[in-house]
């Protein structure tokens, strides 16, 4: 199975990043092929709505590292989505790549795709993140008619090094490792 793992973290060891790679070390584990985009160090332009692509009836009009994940994400199996919670949303770097789904969006609604969200807060309080999750399921289940496996939300998470012994590592890995 091959799997697209897109990480929106702006720190390469800030918590969802952690998470992400604990994932990506059990799906491995399980012989999976995995593809791994770092979207804050990648150089992908925000979607200007010009219409270009029409919906991905053509190709982009930006050249940009997002070619490169969209032949991945397109060959795909699993789409995996890593993101701190920012005021209850995806980080503004994840942000950027899914407004870019929108050039080719026929290809991901024809395509039988699974998806997994991983998140992390520095809050407590697990009702700040159901606004992400709703908005989640409605991008993803929804609109681009994929089926979600999986949703883990980790909360209490400043730093990366706040998941130390956690279980929240495992249950990462363990996600990858049952697909």
């Amino acid at each position: 199975m091959k799997i697209t793992v897109i990480t929106g973290s702006p720190r390469k060891n800030g918590g969802s990043t952690i998470l992400a790679e604990e994932f990506i070390k059990g799906a491995k584990e399980k012989g999976h092929e995995i593809y791994r985009f770092d979207s804050h160090f990648r150089d992908v332009h925000f979607c200007i709505g010009c219409n270009h692509c029409g919906m991905g009836e053509k190709t982009c009009i930006f050249k940009d590292d997002f070619v490169e994940l969209r032949e991945n994400l397109l060959s795909s199996d699993v789409l995996v989505l890593a993101t701190p919670m920012y005021y209850m949303d995806f980080s503004a770097q994840l942000k950027k790549i899914i407004d870019r789904f929108y050039s080719i969006n026929t290809q991901l609604t024809n395509k039988e795709m699974k998806t997994i969200l991983i998140t992390s807060q520095h809050s407590n309080l697990p009702e700040l993140a159901q606004e992400m999750n709703q908005k989640y399921e409605r991008i993803f289940s929804w609109w681009l008619k994929m089926e979600n496996i999986g949703i883990i939300n980790v909360y209490g998470v400043l730093n990366g090094s706040d998941l130390n012994n956690s279980e929240y590592l495992k249950q990462a890995y363990e996600l990858g490792k049952s697909l």
